[in-house]
């Protein structure tokens, strides 16, 4: 039992004990009880269908900062491999809840109560998944440490502003790159990121594939594989770069330009298509996790970044074109184009900067 007051959640398939005190909206406020945020569930959710389709049988998983323990409870239940679990956190009260949460869902795992860097230095997991409250850089270096041929990471950032250039002094200081206001501001979040933790790889080299990186709500996730190999590494390291933006145009370049600019960060696909299709033969159609992972497969052939459309209005003048009849009119015109899951008013497309321009100024002046 717990000495703080609890009630029952229903998550998944899982059914667990979290505190009772109010839950503000957003990434939350620290307390001394086992953290438990709603406005995650959405991550845990795509991270469950993920690991249906990718996680080997009885593997070995880590939910490394665990609080109530329900990532790997969901991990257990939903994913039909059977995984090890192991649940750590070094709250002694998210100790006892986690056991009591694993006994009231039968699941069966270990409990541990350490600082998850000196756990991930003296064991190996083959998919260990870091959900912090705040930013995840004291855990990443140990995390990919302990990786090896065939395991992954899922980690997660809620220092959201800091990534989108709200605070890009943070950013710097965080992840090492530049980050500034744009009218892809969550995907160049995503990006960034994913492109620190290339770089953390390299320094050990190893090389990361991404499995499925996304943002929703506050907070950006990427879950990856990891390929210890120094040709991985660099590899890794040849799809990093610099965007500079424009309004609504944006030029991507390997070097940094000596205009203000957003990076490094990554440019290559931010998820893997044919595992993304073996997860969404999995899943169940209509909920919003689906809804991202559908439009993570549809956009992995794309080149990175979109053309937001209210910018696109205020760079080349007059009123917002529908994005629909844009859309069809960039793949009628013989270029790839869909939505994006980043914004709904926006598009993305193989379609060079002049025939963007061209074509929207088409549906522009069928429009008025």
């Amino acid at each position: 039992m717990t000495d703080f007051p609890t009630r029952e959640v229903r998550e998944g398939r899982a059914s667990v004990l979290v505190p009772d005190v109010r839950q503000p909206k957003g990434p939350g406020i620290r307390s001394s009880l086992p953290f438990y945020n709603p406005a995650m569930a959405v991550c845990r959710d795509v991270t469950s269908l993920v690991l249906s389709a990718w996680l080997p049988p009885r593997a070995t998983v880590l939910d490394g900062l665990a609080a109530t323990g329900v990532l790997g409870i969901r991990t257990a239940l939903e994913t039909g491999r059977e995984p090890h679990v192991t649940w750590n956190d070094k709250n002694p009260r998210a100790v006892a809840l986690i056991r009591e949460n694993a006994r009231r869902n039968g699941v069966e795992g270990e409990v541990r109560e350490e600082d998850l860097r000196t756990l991930l230095a003296s064991k190996r997991f083959a998919y260990v998944d870091v959900d912090p409250f705040g930013p995840p850089t004291p855990f990443v270096d140990a995390a990919i440490q302990q990786a090896w041929r065939g395991s992954a990471l899922g980690i997660t950032a809620t220092d959201v502003a800091p990534l989108a250039g709200t605070y890009p002094r943070t950013c710097w200081r965080r992840y090492g790159a530049r980050s500034m206001r744009t009218p892809c501001g969550a995907e160049t979040a995503v990006r960034i990121f994913l492109g620190y933790l290339v770089r953390v790889a390299a320094a050990h080299e190893r090389g990361l594939q991404a499995l499925a990186a996304f943002a929703a709500e506050h907070f950006v996730r990427a879950i990856v594989a990891i390929d210890p190999r120094a040709s991985a590494a660099d590899a890794g390291l040849a799809q990093l770069g610099y965007v500079r933006f424009e309004g609504a145009r944006f030029h991507v370049s390997g070097s940094p330009p000596n205009e203000p600019h957003v990076g490094p960060l990554w440019l290559g696909p931010l998820g893997d298509a044919p595992l993304l299709a073996a997860v969404l033969s999995r899943a169940e159609a209509g909920h919003a996790p689906v809804r991202i992972l559908e439009a993570m497969r549809s956009e992995a052939s794309l080149p990175p970044l979109f053309y937001e459309n209210h910018a696109m209005a205020q760079t080349l003048g007059g009123d917002p074109a529908p994005v629909a009849e844009w859309i069809d009119a960039l793949r009628s015109a013989g270029f790839r184009a869909s939505r994006t899951y980043f914004t709904a008013n926006a598009a993305r497309t193989d379609a060079p900067w002049e025939e963007v321009v061209r074509i929207y100024r088409q549906v522009q002046a069928a429009n008025r």
